[in-house]
């Protein structure tokens, strides 16, 4: 006796179809998820993001100090790309 297929190949179509349309998901920016740029954050232009410029953003407010490794009370672009690449210091001391 041999079973039919059909239920198998649906159910392969279906993990198939469901794991590529999970793999191009990309969840929307919250404020918590949503990233700072410069070109526009920096609203006093002076290259540099302060405490008052990330309020949008407070899941960079609330890293603000292990981000700002030279504890200049500012990030630079240089220190937040070295954070999202995961290279930062032990926050520094006041």
């Amino acid at each position: 006796m041999r079973k039919n297929p059909f239920p198998i190949l649906l159910a392969l179509a279906l993990v198939g179809t469901s794991a590529a349309a999970f793999a191009q998901y990309e969840p929307p920016a919250t404020n918590d998820t949503k990233m700072p740029e410069w070109s526009s954050d920096d609203t006093d232009r002076d290259g540099f993001l302060s405490k008052e410029e990330l309020i949008p953003f407070p899941g960079v407010l609330e890293k603000f100090e292990m981000i700002d490794t030279n504890g200049d009370n500012k990030l630079s672009e240089a220190e937040y790309a070295d954070y999202r690449a995961g290279r930062t210091s032990p926050p520094h001391s006041h």
